[in-house]
């Protein structure tokens, strides 16, 4: 007969079994997150244009996996390429993922070795300290960063290089070379080898189903461009990192754009570069173009001018660069004035001699993104840092543009980037007088400052009696705000990170109870 006093004993072995079950449900839902890892940071889209992602799980399990859309700018001829990523590592969960995702290419990550096409690609890898991941870069020797370029051209690393039968290290890689290379889960591509015929190649080669478009190039903002950050992060397990990096960048950015709230003009510009006859000038709805917007300046180029996708002529663009007090030149690399306006004995197209007359040459306001570039011993063209860093620098480049249309703010950095292109023997008379803009009339969208750089006719008187302790402070207070933001969100992501993780224990333990 069962008395009263057995029942602390039942309770009590009652008690162990349901903590052995539970520590048993425990343990199997450990070694099923294993096989399919958790994501530590959920990225969001901020700033990109072509750039989606959606977090969702799929309909038998609850395995987390983003599904990324890709939409190229209209006229690119490629359609928009969909993508889903999962820590799911077992070849069962794999193909659960990609029956419900049949469109999409399904990747693994993070990947454990995959190639990339171009310096842009190398930046954002090297931000991440992850570039170890590399096999296989087209030409090494166009790498400005000499801790990467160091790294792969080590033997021990066995990457490999293959170039393009054209000799350019970033347009038209061998696909075939590709395929080849082992121990590669992704081939990173972007727009320029991704036209139809590249897909095809791609398709032919066999490595259609690695290859993901980092499509940065189509981005109409420096911010939507520096978001591709967080694709590189997901893809190499470095997705909270990447967030903390780009937030850092927006900070810094939104910082420099303030600094046009002190501007007291705004100056007519022309940002553009050219080859033979043709010019190939930044245009609305282009990350170049929102430089323009965001330093405050009147863009010579009509917004609604429209020109053929293979540039402009050059006629009209003497004609639009004439109007212009700053020339921005796009690594033209020329060593003086002088030495451009008599360039022509090589070019029979263009009569450079015409270059003299235009007023940003008169002005000896010319200046050349090429601070950083270096001649490669063995190459025709030299690698630039500004077509590399540059994409995880935009408050730098953003700066540096304010600095040089608006001298009256020079002492908020230095250049890094842009270099002023010397006279030389040219000399001429500017039309502009040294200490006023040109003439106010509007060309384009630029004539309006941003939200966070407005000001009134008060707030330009103070500006032109800024001293230069008043820079000097508003500089140190805008870059300690920028700090102290940066550090509430990388704490901030810490604690999303660690909450999450408890919440998947305390799903496993649910799961468990539930008989699940």
């Amino acid at each position: 007969t069962r008395t009263r006093d057995h029942e602390p004993t039942r309770s009590f072995r009652v008690n162990i079994m349901r903590v052995v079950i539970a520590l048993f449900a425990l343990i199997a839902g450990v070694a099923d997150a294993s096989s399919c890892g958790i994501f530590s940071y959920h990225s969001e889209v901020e700033s990109s244009d072509t750039l989606m992602m959606h977090w969702n799980s799929t309909s038998t399990s609850a395995h987390a996996v983003v599904h990324i859309v890709v939409t190229p700018s209209a006229g690119r001829g490629v359609a928009p390429q969909k993508y889903v990523l999962t820590k799911c590592t077992s070849a069962a969960d794999k193909a659960e993922v990609q029956a419900e995702y049949s469109d999409a290419v399904v990747i693994t990550v993070p990947v454990k070795g995959l190639t990339a096409i171009d310096t842009v690609q190398i930046a954002l890898l090297d931000t991440l300290d992850k570039y170890t991941l590399l096999r296989a870069y087209p030409q090494p020797l166009l790498i400005s960063s000499t801790v990467v370029r160091t790294w792969i051209l080590n033997p021990d690393h066995l990457v490999e290089s293959h170039v393009a039968p054209d000799g350019y290290g970033g347009f038209g890689t061998d696909f075939a070379a590709q395929a080849n290379v082992s121990n590669v889960d992704v081939h990173l591509s972007s727009i320029f080898e991704y036209g139809a015929s590249g897909e095809t190649a791609y398709t032919a080669a066999g490595v259609r189903d690695k290859m993901v478009l980092i499509n940065e190039i189509d981005e109409g903002t420096p911010l939507g461009r520096a978001e591709w950050i967080k694709v590189v992060g997901l893809l190499t397990g470095k997705e909270a990192e990447a967030q903390v990096q780009f937030s850092q960048i927006k900070a810094k950015y939104e910082t420099a754009k303030s600094f046009v709230a002190q501007a007291t003009s705004q100056p007519k510009v022309w940002y553009n570069g050219f080859y033979y006859d043709i010019w190939y000038p930044a245009k609305s709805g282009q990350y170049t173009y929102q430089y323009l917007v965001d330093a405050y300046t009147q863009y010579v180029l009509p917004s609604n001018e429209v020109f053929p996708v293979g540039g402009m002529k050059w006629a009209r663009g003497l004609e639009l660069a004439g109007k212009a007090q700053f020339w921005l030149s796009n690594s033209q690399s020329w060593a003086s004035l002088s030495s451009a306006a008599a360039a022509s004995s090589g070019v029979p197209l263009v009569d450079f001699s015409a270059l003299s007359n235009l007023a940003p040459f008169g002005c000896e306001n010319v200046w050349d993104n090429d601070l950083s570039s270096e001649t490669v011993v063995g190459l025709d063209y030299p690698r630039n840092d500004f077509f590399e860093s540059g994409v995880i620098n935009p408050d730098q480049i953003l700066k540096e543009i304010i600095m040089i249309v608006h001298p009256e703010l020079s002492a908020i950095g230095s250049h890094k980037y842009f270099r002023h292109v010397p006279s030389g023997t040219l000399k001429r008379n500017c039309p502009f007088d040294a200490s006023s803009s040109p003439a106010t009339t509007t060309t384009t969208a630029t004539t309006t400052k941003s939200t966070t750089a407005s000001k009134d006719t008060g707030a330009t008187a103070k500006a032109v009696g800024l001293t230069g302790l008043n820079l000097g402070l508003t500089v140190a207070v805008a870059i300690l705000g920028s700090s102290l933001i940066a550090l509430a969100l990388a704490t901030s992501i810490i604690f999303q990170r660690r909450m999450r993780a408890a919440r998947v224990m305390t799903k496993f333990s649910e799961n468990s109870a539930l008989g699940a």
